[in-house]
């Protein structure tokens, strides 16, 4: 199982079967957040609809790392962007 700890919230610990599931989940909470819709993958990046748009946009050129979660897999802590992407510790 892989633990999520969400850098906003001390309140928040989850646990999800896979890393696959752990990034959308990241995904769609960021867009939730931010008012963006309907998360897609196109050429093996995140894109989303932004609030009232109708062009997609790369979810990693409107993010930033404060979006982040912390993961964690066994000993192992990586924190996961919302467009997937693993980003290096505070």
């Amino acid at each position: 199982m892989i633990n999520i700890i969400d850098n906003s919230s001390s309140n928040s610990n989850l646990r999800y079967p896979d890393l696959a599931t752990a990034i959308k989940d990241v995904c769609q909470q960021w867009c939730q957040k931010n008012g963006y819709s309907e998360p897609f993958y196109r050429n093996g990046e995140l894109w989303a609809f932004p609030p009232n748009g109708v062009i997609p946009v790369k979810i990693k050129d409107v993010m930033d790392f404060q979006d982040s979660k912390l993961i964690w897999i066994g000993r192992v802590s990586l924190f996961i962007l919302p467009d997937g992407s693993v980003a290096k510790g505070k």
